[in-house]
């Protein structure tokens, strides 16, 4: 553990000191004072003092160290994914509280999953804040949708404290006790089977601790507060990420046409499709050099293969087409996305002539 510095927990962080009544909630030496739930038993306080503890705390991905007491992820270039290590997580109701320092832009993912694999996530950035859950992976027809955004204005290379609180089907995390995302979705009501850090670029952690957790009878009321807030914020800029702010819309225009029939009609094709593609070859739902270079070899080789292949792409057009009929200002990003992608190509085989 590093020298804690003000607002931080300091070692054998699970005890509670009382401190200062702060914005939406009591702080205590650093411990965020939970809104939706109460904290019962603590059965992870990790402040990384003796490295990295391969019995808490397995690397999936990108390099992992301990450095001057905090933990530091770091996403390497050839691996062409998030830094990313889990540790096991398996509560509905939990408390989740860790500090975390974002070098420079990167990006820092708290995650969790379910049997089914990844169940929900919530990104963090210096400008934003972003609570999401999964889609199903076994299930074609889900989708990822936006539970909850706010903007934000952290300062990277600063310590930040981060809390999480999960209750059934409701998820609240803030951070300093002042940025807030909350959302509601059934498919959060899960057994989990892991917490999972994801990283772009290099985020140190430290004091990450966690509890089990029972609904508290003050939520409703703080809820009501939190909800009048998130009713007032503006919605995110995405404007100089046109890939972002495509996946944005779509997901917000799919959450408007969950009651259309003929949506849901296309959608229900679609996933047929794409079953029927898993099913005669497996290999599409896969992932990794071996994986890629049977769907590549396939792609070329199989008739059956490419048959299938087809249906799925009309049906995909089928469904966006209605999509962006619906919703033009989605198709309003997506052609400006094509167009931006289009020059950058150009610019780049001109360059290598």
């Amino acid at each position: 553990m590093r020298r804690v510095p003000r607002g931080r927990a300091s070692a054998g962080a699970c005890l509670l000191s009382v401190a200062l009544f702060v914005s939406l909630a009591t702080t205590f030496a650093g411990e965020v004072q939970p809104l939706m739930v109460q904290r019962g038993a603590c059965w992870l306080d990790e402040s990384f003092n003796g490295g990295l503890d391969t019995n808490k705390w397995k690397v999936l991905i990108g390099a992992w160290t301990v450095e001057n007491g905090a933990l530091v992820g770091t996403e390497r270039p050839a691996d062409h994914h998030p830094a990313a290590l889990k540790t096991p997580f398996t509560n509905i109701t939990a408390v989740a509280q860790f500090s975390f320092m974002l070098k420079g832009e990167a990006r820092l993912n708290f995650g969790l999953n379910d049997a089914g694999g990844h169940n929900s996530h919530i990104q963090v950035r210096a400008d934003s804040m972003v609570l999401v859950k999964n889609a199903d992976r076994n299930n074609p027809r889900t989708y990822a949708p936006i539970l909850d955004e706010t903007g934000a204005a952290l300062t990277p290379d600063t310590w930040h404290t981060m809390i999480v609180e999960l209750s059934g089907a409701e998820m609240l995390a803030r951070v300093d006790d002042t940025l807030f995302v909350c959302g509601t979705h059934p498919g959060l009501n899960k057994a989990k089977t892991d917490l999972i850090f994801a990283v772009s670029g290099v985020v140190l952690f430290d004091n990450v601790k966690l509890w089990s957790a029972t609904p508290s009878p003050d939520w409703p009321a703080a809820k009501s507060k939190l909800l009048a807030r998130q009713a007032a914020r503006p919605a995110i800029d995405r404007s100089g990420n046109l890939q972002e702010a495509f996946m944005a819309a779509e997901v917000k225009a799919r959450d408007r046409l969950q009651s259309d029939e003929k949506f849901s009609a296309l959608v229900d094709v679609r996933a047929s499709a794409m079953e029927a593609l898993a099913k005669a070859f497996p290999v599409v739902n896969r992932k990794g050099p071996k994986a890629d270079a049977e769907k590549k070899r396939i792609a070329k080789e199989d008739a059956k293969y490419k048959e299938l292949l087809k249906v799925v792409q009309t049906a995909q057009k089928n469904e966006r087409d209605y999509l962006f009929a619906q919703a033009p200002e989605v198709k309003a990003v997506w052609t400006a996305l094509l167009a931006a992608n289009q020059a950058k190509a150009k610019a780049a085989a001109a360059a290598q002539k």
